[in-house]
Formats: C-alpha cells, structure tokens, sequence
C-alpha cells in the first residue's frame, strides 16, 4: 500500500521523512522508551533511527507489514511522536499459509503501537492520532478489532488508549519478547469498530486516575 496522510485541526499524520532521523535519535534516548518499547534497540545509536525513517518503515508500507505515520501538530513540521497499525491476520489462518484462504467473513484483528516525545506528552495529541488511525483502519475495512498492550506501570501509553476508548481486558505476559528475551507483565486493552469510544470503566486505579 502507499502511504496515506491523515489529518484534523489538532494533528496531521503524514509518511517519517528523513529530515526527522534527528528527533526519532533525539526522543529515543529519553530513559523510558528501552523500560516500554520492546523492539527498540538499545544503546539507541544514529544509524538506528536512520534505518527505521529510511529503511523499515517504507519497507513495511510497500510490503503491508504495518503502517507507520509520523504525529506532527497540524501547523507545523516538526516530529513530535510516531504510531503505527499492524496489518492484521485473519482469525484462524496461519500467518505463512496463504491469506487468500481466508473467509471474508473472517475477524481482522490489527494492534496499534504509538509514542511521543517527552516535551508533547499530555496534551491529548496521541488521543486524537489513535482516532484518526481507527477511523481509517475501520472505516477502510482494514480490521474490525484493535489490540493494544503496554508494560504494566506505562501510565502515558495506558491513558491514551483508554481516552481513545480501549477496553482494558487484563494483565497477561508481553505478546512481543523484550530485549532480554522475556515477556514482562503487561496492560491488554481492545477495541472493535463498533463500539463506543468513550473512555470506559474497568481499568487499573492507576490509569483512571489521571
């Protein structure tokens, strides 16, 4: 799929250019992203950052791997955080088996990954980037499911998802193994097309009493 750009008054979503390596090498050295980001690398060197704008997130776009827009504030250019959409796989079908097996009818279920730079945490940007990207996610038929996850203890992570309507489902081992090979305890949180997205009930006291 090529690239497409989402927007409202508050944010505009739009491809990572190679002019924001600076500020994705910049944000990633914040001492939280190795505690919560599973696949980041770490020490988190230039070339990283570079091979993520450049390589990475072009590749998985032209490949529909996963779908990755840079947040920008709707007036400016300048980087500000990242979210991504993973392509789904059908309910039942093996990820390496043919996808063109799949029934129509069949559950996609897409996870949704994000973060900010520490100076544009809070200002409810991330809340309004996750809708624009359910919104086109649904609304393309894409998926009908989201699923979000989080280290226990990522209150930023957590309050967004449940501002932008996840419904927290519980505690359970990382879907995705850490750095060190482990899958520490995790926040899970889901959202289908239909449902409403205002923030509900049920999460951790923590997460709802921002």
């Amino acid at each position: 799929m090529r690239p497409v750009e989402l927007a409202s008054p508050l944010v505009r979503l739009d491809t990572p250019q190679g002019a924001d390596v600076p500020r994705v090498f910049e944000y990633c050295q914040d001492p939280v992203m190795p505690e919560y980001l599973a696949r980041l690398p770490w020490p988190y060197r230039l070339a990283d950052a570079t091979d993520f704008v450049t390589g990475y997130v072009p590749a998985a776009w032209a490949g529909d791997q996963e779908y990755t827009w840079a947040v920008r504030d709707s007036a400016s250019p300048e980087l500000l955080g990242v979210i991504s959409l993973s392509v789904p796989v059908p309910a039942g079908v093996d990820a390496a088996s043919d996808g063109a097996a799949a029934s129509a009818s069949a559950v996609r279920s897409s996870s949704i990954g994000f973060w900010l730079g520490p100076a544009h945490r809070g200002r409810g940007l991330m809340v309004e980037a996750q809708r624009l990207v359910l919104d086109w996610g649904f609304g393309t038929g894409l998926c009908d499911t989201v699923h979000w996850e989080a280290v226990a203890g990522n209150l930023a992570s957590a309050r967004a998802a449940r501002k932008a309507g996840f419904r927290y489902t519980g505690l359970g081992p990382a879907g995705i193994a850490y750095r060190d090979g482990t899958h520490p305890p995790s926040w899970k949180a889901v959202l289908h097309a239909t449902d409403d997205r205002t923030a509900p009930a049920g999460w951790p006291a923590e997460v709802v009493g921002a």
